[in-house]
């Protein structure tokens, strides 16, 4: 698995892995939607761009996170999977592949309220990237 999710009082903190800071990002989004919903019963049946920028890898993961969540809550929108079409230090364009939210073949496990920068820092050693990112419910 590409993340873990880690005990917290309040919220819902996860531990996110990558080869690479573009699998960082893609999985970061994938755990944030097997937090909301069950990913694998969403369709791949429409394509959604994302586009995010930020002054450090973290803002970036960050607004990336936050650009999802505002589809899903201004569009009613559930992501399957993501797919990463550029990347440089401080912009991403990428597309969710998902469909509408049908209450009849998928539940709300939780509704994130926010992506926080609490004790955010992306982490790289020599095997892979890792981030803890805690998600405000």
């Amino acid at each position: 698995m590409d993340y873990e999710i880690l005990d917290h009082p309040a919220d819902i903190r996860i531990r996110v892995f990558g080869n690479t800071h573009t699998e960082l990002f893609i999985n970061s989004a994938v755990a944030m939607m097997d937090i909301t919903t069950e990913r694998e019963l969403v369709g791949a049946k429409q394509e959604v761009q994302i586009q995010a920028r930020g002054d450090t890898a973290d803002e970036l993961l960050v607004h990336w996170l936050e650009e999802i969540l505002y589809v899903v809550e201004t569009m009613k929108f559930l992501f399957r999977c993501f797919r990463v079409e550029s990347m440089s230090e401080n912009e991403i364009t990428g597309y969710g592949i998902g469909e509408k939210i049908d209450f009849s073949l998928h539940e709300l496990y939780y509704e994130i309220k926010a992506v926080t920068y609490h004790e955010l820092k992306i982490r790289e050693s020599e095997a892979n990237f890792m981030v803890e990112i805690l998600f405000d419910i």
